[in-house]
């Protein structure tokens, strides 16, 4: 695929990983729509940045965990750009659920947000994909899928969720869209974590964090480095996995 004038939706993308491949597609020639819950100073930053490569870009709220609000975010993208060329499905919820003390209210939020929002995205945007014989759908997963940690059970589930939803879907939208997912591992700690950088570091097979730019390369393998990968999940965690 090329990206020029190619159009995409970010869910998530005000910060962090969102924001990188936000403005890495624009540099590409990418249109971005940037979905954000909270961060709407951030969301307008990585706009104004989009802006700044030429590329038009809109800001859309919407609460993940809401399914009218899902729907409405995958309506007005398609109302902006007219369709939508690539669905990037990096918002996520991460915090603790210790497993004797999770509420179910813990479970359907977390459920909701990282798989059901992402289930129902791709539904809406798919048949405009289909119909234009073109599309790429990168969703992020997580290395928890392989080794889940038992104080983020529903989380690891959820990413689990994801991987059966990316190889369900590479079979459902082939041979026209390609479907994949990127599992980032040891990659942008959160802020909370800084003084346990070397402590991460020692645990991947490279003894070093990954950076957004290492997530960003496998996004722009699968979106233009080849239109033969579907069905894939790509790890990216300097080997974390393995140890």
């Amino acid at each position: 695929m090329r990206l020029q004038d190619k159009t995409v939706l970010i869910t998530g993308a005000g910060v962090r990983l969102g924001r990188a491949m936000s403005v890495a597609l624009a540099q590409r020639g990418c249109h971005v729509a940037i979905h954000y819950r909270l961060s709407k100073r951030e969301a307008q930053e990585t706009a104004g940045r989009v802006r700044q490569s030429g590329r038009e870009a809109v800001v859309l709220r919407a609460d993940l965990s809401k399914p009218e609000q899902v729907q409405t975010l995958a309506e007005r993208s398609l109302e902006y750009f007219g369709h939508v060329d690539i669905l990037i499905n990096n918002a996520a919820l991460f915090y603790a659920t210790p497993f004797l003390h999770a509420g179910e209210e813990d479970w359907n939020t977390i459920m909701d947000v990282n798989l059901r929002a992402p289930f129902l995205l791709c539904q809406k945007l798919a048949p405009k994909m289909l119909e234009r014989r073109e599309g790429k759908i990168v969703n992020l997963a997580d290395i928890s899928v392989w080794k889940p940690w038992a104080d983020y059970l529903p989380y690891c589930i959820s990413k689990a969720g994801v991987v059966a939803l990316t190889l369900g879907l590479a079979r459902a939208l082939a041979p026209h869209v390609q479907v994949n997912a990127i599992a980032p591992g040891t990659v942008l700690p959160p802020i909370d974590e800084g003084e346990n950088i070397e402590a991460l570091a020692r645990q991947t097979l490279l003894q070093r964090i990954g950076s957004p730019e290492d997530i960003v390369a496998a996004l722009l393998f699968l979106l233009e480095g080849s239109d033969f990968v579907t069905g894939q999940v790509l790890t990216v965690d300097g080997g974390r996995v393995l140890l």
